[in-house]
């Protein structure tokens, strides 16, 4: 996994456009969206795992996999299709 840039135009439901090193291309659709919440149940210093992924088809005709981490906010790629 590696961060990335993404463009949410303010609201992280919403995105516009992704940044992997290479210039910023439009989304063109979400394919899918999914949530992972595990290790609640850990003790205070084990960090849980709080993601939301999304798959989704860029203009140039990329697919891929990104998360959002809930916890630090952050970006990152997850796998690229293709």
């Amino acid at each position: 996994m590696r961060a990335i840039e993404v463009s949410t135009g303010g609201t992280p439901k919403r995105l516009l456009a992704v940044n992997s090193g290479q210039g910023a291309v439009a989304v063109a659709a979400v394919v899918e969206r999914w949530r992972i919440e595990v290790g609640w149940w850990r003790l205070a210093q084990e960090r849980p795992v709080r993601r939301e992924y999304w798959r989704v088809l860029l203009e140039d005709g990329s697919c891929l996999d990104l998360h959002f981490d809930l916890t630090s906010k952050r970006w990152s790629l997850e796998r690229r299709w293709g």
